[in-house]
């Protein structure tokens, strides 16, 4: 699709998905970091799973980073897999040995 056949309708719609990613991943990562130990599995998958939608959704890795309050390479980390989430847990006894 060229950028002169792009409504502003689809444009905005495309907009409110990003916004909503970021929203579900910011959601799912402050889960992470509250999770105890019989969560921590489940909610590290979960927000990986966002953080990567999050991306795919097309917004920019820099706006996603600022509204997460991450910086933009320890998100780029997490989305490709160099970086486990898990390993990156507040609470150190949560961390993978």
């Amino acid at each position: 699709m060229s950028p002169e056949s792009v409504s502003p309708q689809q444009v905005a719609d495309r907009r409110e998905r990003q916004r909503a990613w970021i929203r579900l991943a910011r959601e799912r990562l402050s889960a992470f970091v509250l999770s105890s130990a019989g969560e921590v599995d489940a909610a590290s998958r979960e927000a990986e799973t966002a953080l990567r939608e999050a991306v795919s959704s097309g917004a920019a890795i820099e706006t996603i980073s600022a509204e997460l309050e991450v910086s933009p390479r320890a998100l780029q980390a997490i989305v490709d897999g160099s970086v486990p989430l898990r390993s990156l847990h507040p609470d150190d006894s949560l961390r993978p040995a």
